[in-house]
């Protein structure tokens, strides 16, 4: 990185640096900037390093220099000359405030403010009578006011130098450092609030603690304890810069300035509620993100233990509730989030268990957690709660977000019940809308298969069995479709759940991953667990992969799966040499940028023309050799109980495929069945009540 922020800095320290100012940052709301306008800055405080990203980042976007007032111990540091070239100023510097208010009305330098005046290590906020305070180890200091005084000194004076209202023009020159009054910015000075938020706060040794430690030769324990944190946050978190709508400050002085009243008189009416109001705005503009959630929910929940799946269904809940209010949340938490109530591990619920068993706030019995809420509400002091309870700091920062507190009010104080008919509700749903939004997209394409075809069908009955029926790669739940009916006329409930880009066209395939699929299954799993005592799969070719992968979630309700023609080999000559040249051919092509002459698929003639897509895309095809792979690591995992069907002299899968399956996997009931057929697709043919028949036993066997 190469910048004029950087210069006069070398070696180590500028390593350093570029660590720091490389960290994962996303900056939300760029539109929100008035460019044109001379800006203060007003954000929240939780760490050193703000002084110095946020102002960084502004300057890449602006091109213009964001002044900081920091602590005069950073410019001792080896921080001190990029904060000086930032324009940075200490907070001791004569006429601190003179040279702010200058560089306001003149624009040449933007400003940024902790209207908190200080790290608010435990983000511990109240709001008393609409006043914010922070907690600071049982004292309550109230938010500082300066931010709206600097914003709205500058513009009055701008106001009274334009109106010719200004008595001495030398003094006022001299007073605030301005060399030149046509120097002075005709735009208003406009406050710009942002929140600055952190995705996956954690603590603990890194490389760039130790690089810092190796820089310094003492470190106290106040400044250890907040290098750890930061040096983690730079390496592991997620940091989300929003720009909020700005204040005009000429707006807000309008009715005042009209009266004449004195300047002192005027910022004194409204410097209270002017930082209230931006400071509201600050903190209801959190980024919620996995960790507020999961805290937030033990903290509210009534009892001292919570059953897991419970526990993650909540969560859940409460993410699909947020969502349909207008706040601001981390995207990432929607990435593979069905995950979450399907039975297996999920990143985001992993790693925050972690920390919450480290501290001893949950304990694990059995199927349950236990909550120790004295634990998480143990607050230590302002310089060790990072380090000791970081989950209480989270804790404290969603508590100020009062839509999301009540949002989780209401889902832990409904009975279970009632909250698990609304997941269903919700799984339901989402498999509709997204099958129904996407047609609607592709809707003019001539191409486009019918809804009948590719939309996903429950077929009921009354029993506790429901059987999951899983269609095949460049298909539709219209596959699966004939077996589904059969199944169902025995009394058994029956899904047959489309395959995300599945049932339309095939460019919708073309940009979907093997994962996909798999969240496709995972919803139906999730839901039929919900209503059902006993489960079954029936999956075909590539519904059989995503079947046999699926049995690594553990759930009571799952009783056996049955695969036909699973596609762990593939016989198609297409696979396995016209696709490798076609890759080679369009790496080639990319090379000489040509890249209009590469070959983005291969023709598919399909034994069901009106069901299956007509062509493949080599992004898919690669998608489905990765599960192949994915799914050959899984066999040795299975243990539940298997049948495996493969049509002899099938043209698609090799039959090997079946002999693969049965001597990996661990299951002590398994079965291999080869049915007599030189058919792929053995579930639409005229007479499938030999193969039918054989389910059926299975299933009730």
């Amino acid at each position: 990185m190469t910048n004029d922020l950087l210069i006069d800095i070398n070696g180590y320290v500028l390593g350093l640096l570029e660590k720091i100012l490389d960290a994962n940052v996303q900056i939300k709301g760029i539109e929100n900037l008035p460019l044109s306008n001379p800006k203060i800055f007003v954000a929240n405080h939780f760490t050193r390093t703000e002084a110095m990203l946020v102002p960084y980042s502004l300057y890449n976007i602006t091109n213009k220099k964001v002044g900081v007032i920091a602590d005069d111990s950073l410019f001792k540091s080896f921080f001190g000359t990029f904060l000086t070239n930032l324009g940075a100023m200490k907070r001791s510097e004569p006429n601190r405030n003179e040279h702010i208010i200058g560089d306001l009305i003149t624009s040449c330098k933007d400003w940024m403010i902790f209207p908190e005046g200080m790290m608010v290590k435990a983000k511990d906020i109240s709001k008393i009578d609409n006043i914010f305070c922070v907690k600071i180890d049982g004292s309550c200091q109230r938010v500082h006011t300066g931010a709206a005084v600097f914003a709205l000194t500058s513009q009055l004076l701008r106001q009274n130098f334009f109106d010719k209202k200004l008595e001495d023009i030398e003094d006022f020159k001299s007073k605030y450092f301005i060399d030149d009054c046509s120097n002075i910015n005709q735009n208003e000075t406009m406050i710009v609030p942002i929140n600055v938020s952190y995705t996956r706060i954690r603590n603990g040794e890194n490389i760039l603690l130790d690089m810092t430690k190796k820089l310094l030769d003492e470190i106290g324990d106040n400044f250890k304890e907040e290098l750890e944190i930061e040096s983690n946050i730079v390496l592991n978190s997620k940091i989300t810069i929003r720009i909020l709508e700005p204040i005009s400050t000429k707006e807000i002085l309008k009715y005042l300035y009209k009266q004449n009243l004195p300047n002192e008189k005027i910022i004194k009416q409204l410097r209270y509620e002017i930082t209230h109001n931006f400071m509201n705005k600050i903190y209801e503009s959190l980024t919620i993100n996995f960790d507020h959630i999961f805290i937030l929910i033990l903290f509210l929940y009534p009892k001292k233990s919570i059953d897991i799946n419970y526990f993650k269904r909540l969560i859940y809940l409460s993410i699909q509730e947020i969502k349909k209010e207008n706040l601001y949340f981390d995207e990432d938490i929607l990435k593979n989030l069905i995950q979450l109530i399907s039975y297996e591990k999920f990143e985001f619920f992993e790693d925050v268990l972690k920390v919450a068993v480290k501290n001893n706030i949950i304990t694990i019995e059995n199927s349950s957690y236990k909550i120790d809420k004295e634990n998480l509400l143990n607050s230590h002091t302002h310089h060790t709660i990072r380090i000791n309870n970081i989950l209480k700091v989270i804790l404290n920062e969603i508590l100020v977000q009062e839509k999301v507190v009540s949002i989780i009010k209401n889902l832990v104080s409904n009975d279970e019940n009632t909250n698990i008919k609304n997941l269903i509700c919700i799984l339901e749903q989402e498999e509709s809308q997204e099958f129904e939004q996407t047609h609607k997209k592709y809707e003019t394409n001539s191409n486009l298969k019918p809804k009948d075809i590719g939309s996903p069908k429950y077929f009921q009955a009354d029993s506790n069995t429901c059987v999951i029926a899983i269609h095949g790669f460049s298909s539709a739940p219209k596959e699966m479709e004939k077996v589904a009916l059969y199944l169902n006329s025995k009394n058994l409930n029956v899904y047959t759940p489309r395959l995300d880009g599945h049932g339309t066209i095939s460019e919708d395939l073309k940009t979907k991953t093997w994962q996909d699929w798999y969240n496709s299954i995972s919803r139906t799993i999730s839901l039929a667990s919900l209503k059902y005592e006993k489960m079954f799969i029936v999956g075909f070719s590539t519904g059989g992969l995503l079947g046999l992968l699926s049995t690594k979630k553990h759930y009571k309700e799952f009783c056996g799966l049955i695969c036909i023609n699973a596609a762990l080999n593939l016989n198609d000559i297409r696979i396995k040499t016209l696709l490798p040249a076609i890759s080679f051919w369009n790496d080639l092509v990319k090379a000489f940028n040509e890249g209009k002459y590469q070959k983005e698929y291969v023709p598919n003639h399909p034994q069901n023309p009106e069901i299956n897509y007509d062509k493949y895309y080599i992004d898919s095809i690669e998608q489905l050799n990765l599960l192949m792979k994915k799914t050959k690591k899984n066999l040795e995992k299975i243990e539940k109980p298997l049948l495996i069907i493969q049509a002899k002299n099938d043209p698609v899968v090799n039959p090997i495929s079946a002999y693969e399956i049965f001597n990996e996997v661990k299951s002590t009931n398994k079965t291999i069945k080869i049915v007599d057929s030189s058919s792929h697709v053995i579930v639409t043919e005229e007479d499938t009540q030999e193969l039918f028949d054989l389910i059926y036993g299975f299933i009730i066997e």
